[in-house]
């Protein structure tokens, strides 16, 4: 089979702003489905259908959220409870909760600043819950990281 990149914009059902997208992929024989950012709640039953209807799947082999707003983020936790996902690529702050901490002058406890940040990023954090749960590995998409055929341009580690 020769070499291709599928890639499909799904609508998030709002004026205002939102992503959804699948795409899959063969290089060298080896194809591969992945989903980058999942909308709104209701978006998730949308990209699910997707992958049915059109990839005759729902095996995903990469979720990737590119940041961490609920208009990206939320649709992704039905598709997480309901396909079968072998990686999930966010970015989690309050991992680095011990190295950030003197940057924040508010917070004298790893734990609190933890859990703040937990808090700020709740629809992310929901994501990880639901990974762990399901046995789920989860990657940081720092620059330089292989995700499939793709290779993440930036946040650096150091950015981040």
């Amino acid at each position: 089979m020769a070499d291709y990149f599928e890639v499909d914009f799904l609508g998030v059902e709002t004026a205002k702003s939102g992503d959804a997208i699948t795409l899959r992929y063969s290089v060298d024989g080896s194809m591969a489905v992945h989903v980058v950012d999942g909308g709104y709640v209701d978006t998730g039953d949308q990209v699910i259908e997707h992958l049915k209807k059109y990839y005759g799947t729902t095996v995903i082999d990469n979720i990737v959220l590119t940041h961490p707003d609920r208009d990206h983020a939320n649709g992704l936790r039905k598709v997480l409870d309901v396909c079968t996902v072998r990686n999930l690529w966010i970015n989690r702050p309050w991992i680095y909760a011990e190295e950030l901490l003197p940057r924040f002058t508010n917070y004298n406890s790893v734990e609190a600043l933890r859990r703040k940040l937990r808090s700020i990023y709740d629809a992310t954090a929901l994501l990880e819950d639901i990974a762990n749960e399901k046995g789920i590995p989860i990657h940081a998409p720092l620059q330089g990281e292989a995700i499939g055929a793709f290779t993440v341009l930036s946040p650096s580690r150091s950015r981040y």
